[in-house]
């Protein structure tokens, strides 16, 4: 039965993907702190047939740190195309993986050939404000929304027809290290205010991978196995593993995780990777099992089924399988194997 279902499942993706057109795609991202927006801006980047990256904004703390890291990530993929947008400074934070980053300006950045906004807020906006009829938007957000918080109050109601969103963040039912209870999750709890708004806003999708689902993501063997194996031949499986690597010994090895995990055996979690995924499959939720619910975000940052104040959201609330590990590894083929041969 796993054969089969894992068969199935992969059949599927392998067909959705290879008919889909590239769909313009914006990244919200706080890249350097958790591992796993770096596998995720590394999966679109690695899939352009399926992403049309139109702007990646760096949000929260120390944005030009954040922007450093999309930088060096960019070129090494040689897509100076890609616009970076900085975000609000916000303060400090501990920003793991900025060392792999450091001696890659911004400047270096754009004397390369790439294109830095200062001012990413309205960089945002003026990309979100192209959204129409002919240009639908995928909008993968990664990050706490304070970014996204601030845009959506000059943005015309009218353009949210023609932008989705595909959002990590949020704990339903159950928690971090998979609590019987939901936790204040991360990317709510950073700015409550923003993620208010997001929540109540009326988009013409929106996508949800809460805790619920995202804290099974980690990619092991056998599939992380072979990831290695090419290292010595493949930048982009060396730009993964380096700045893993790099990011695992500053204090990444302490992040929780269900699994034990090393750059030897195997990832930590990659829960915004679950949120790039679904939107490279949209409409199908592949290997997932979606329920449309009513959710708010309380004042005190939890994110709560409400049927009277609620705006529907679809949720992807379970796996497809009845092991959770059965479908995310499915999904760490899908997303290693498209980095090793992009």
């Amino acid at each position: 039965m796993k054969i089969s279902t894992l068969f199935l499942i992969w059949f599927m993706i392998s067909i959705n993907q290879i008919y889909t057109k590239p769909i313009l795609t914006i990244l919200d991202t706080d890249i350097g702190s958790d591992y796993d927006d770096q596998m995720a801006l590394t999966y679109i980047l690695a899939n352009p047939s399926i992403f049309d990256l139109k702007l990646i904004i760096c949000s929260t703390y120390n944005t030009t740190a954040r922007g450093q890291i999309v930088a060096k990530t960019l070129a090494i993929f040689d897509r100076f195309n890609v616009p970076i947008a900085i975000g609000q400074n916000t303060g400090t934070d501990n920003m793991l993986e900025y060392e792999w980053a450091q001696n890659y300006t911004l400047n270096q950045f754009q004397n390369d050939g790439g294109i830095v906004y200062e001012n990413g807020e309205e960089a945002l906006l003026k990309e979100m404000e192209k959204a129409n009829v002919d240009n639908i938007y995928n909008l993968i957000e990664i990050s706490p929304t304070t970014s996204l918080g601030h845009v959506l109050q000059h943005l015309q109601p009218e353009t949210l027809k023609y932008i989705r969103l595909f959002a990590m963040a949020g704990s339903i039912y159950r928690g971090y290290k998979n609590s019987s209870q939901p936790s204040k999750e991360y990317n709510i709890f950073v700015d409550i205010p923003a993620a208010q708004i997001v929540f109540n806003t009326s988009w013409a999708y929106f996508g949800l991978v809460p805790l619920d689902t995202t804290i099974f993501m980690q990619f092991y063997n056998p599939e992380w196995q072979t990831f290695l194996l090419f290292y010595n031949q493949n930048k982009y499986v060396q730009l993964v593993i380096d700045s893993y690597t790099v990011w695992y010994n500053n204090g990444g090895n302490r992040s929780a995780a269900l699994k034990p995990f090393s750059p030897e055996n195997g990832t930590s979690t990659m829960y915004d990777v679950l949120a790039a995924f679904l939107a490279a499959n949209y409409p199908r939720a592949l290997t997932m099992v979606v329920q449309e619910l009513p959710l708010i975000v309380t004042q005190d940052g939890f994110t709560k089924v409400d049927s009277i104040l609620g705006k529907q959201v679809n949720v992807s609330m379970a796996f497809l399988t009845s092991d959770p590990y059965t479908s995310t590894e499915l999904i760490g083929i899908t997303v290693l194997d498209s980095i090793i041969y992009s």
